[in-house]
């Protein structure tokens, strides 16, 4: 496994160990469908981040017009 100049595991660039005990649930049971409950929850989170980002882009591109 390649490495970096610090050690670590280059398949471990932009990871990081996120503490979500408190969310898990919320965020299992967020949607009622069967494609959410298919999904693991890392993907879980990425998608949810990721319609976060695009919703806070969408309303500073409102704010600037």
């Amino acid at each position: 496994m390649e490495e970096d100049v610090l050690g670590e595991s280059v398949a471990q660039k932009g990871r990081i160990p996120v503490d979500i005990n408190d969310m898990r649930e919320e965020i299992e049971e967020c949607r009622d469908d069967a494609a959410w409950r298919e999904l693991p929850l890392s993907s879980k989170i990425r998608v949810l981040i990721r319609e976060r980002l695009d919703q806070i882009k969408e309303e500073s591109k409102a704010r600037s017009n």
